[in-house]
């Protein structure tokens, strides 16, 4: 029998095990109810239909990594090197254990030209990781441009977060994590 009581944030979580293991075009409103227990027309009490529910994980993780990650990057009370190692150590905690990738990579990966009511989004939390990035890589005085290695290194966490995903290799993503640690 079905679970009767859920929270919003509850159905959140586990829609986003479902789309990150199945992806969002291969995620049925049927297949997201039965993950979180609940009858398909409980989703519509809390979301407009299964987009909007997307857009609500990907919002919903992107405070998260907002709170746990980006953040850090401005606590001056820590010094640089203790607040890459804490940002980049929960990137490690989120992906290297969950198998299925990024929820932000791999569905602009799935939706990009499809569904661009999720771009706005994942360009947001993008550029917030590039923000964080550059923070910290003006204060240790880089000698490039901050925001061009900031980016560069987004995209080297995203390839290893991929090619981890597809050769089943971690030390894929802890490598990335080494290189970005090694400008501190």
């Amino acid at each position: 029998m079905p679970k009767i009581q859920t929270t919003r944030e509850e159905l959140i979580v586990k829609s986003t095990e479902v789309f990150l293991k199945n992806g969002y075009y291969h995620s049925s409103v049927a297949d997201l109810a039965k993950a979180c227990e609940i009858e398909k027309s409980h989703f519509y009490y809390y979301f407009t239909d299964k987009r909007d529910l997307m857009n609500q994980c990907l919002i919903f993780f992107s405070q998260k990594i907002q709170k746990n990650v980006f953040d850090i990057s401005a606590d001056e009370s820590l010094k640089p090197s203790e607040r890459i190692k804490r940002m980049l150590g929960y990137v490690w905690n989120l992906h290297a254990e969950n198998g299925y990738g990024c929820l932000f990579g791999n569905t602009l990966l799935e939706t990009i030209g499809k569904e661009p009511f999720f771009e706005q989004t994942i360009r947001d939390f993008f550029d917030r990781w590039k923000n964080a990035l550059s923070h910290l890589y003006a204060e240790i005085s880089l000698p490039d441009n901050f925001e061009e290695t900031a980016f560069d290194d987004i995209e080297r966490l995203q390839g290893s977060i991929m090619l981890m995903k597809l050769y089943n290799d971690k030390s894929l993503l802890q490598r990335a994590i080494d290189q970005i640690s090694s400008r501190f």
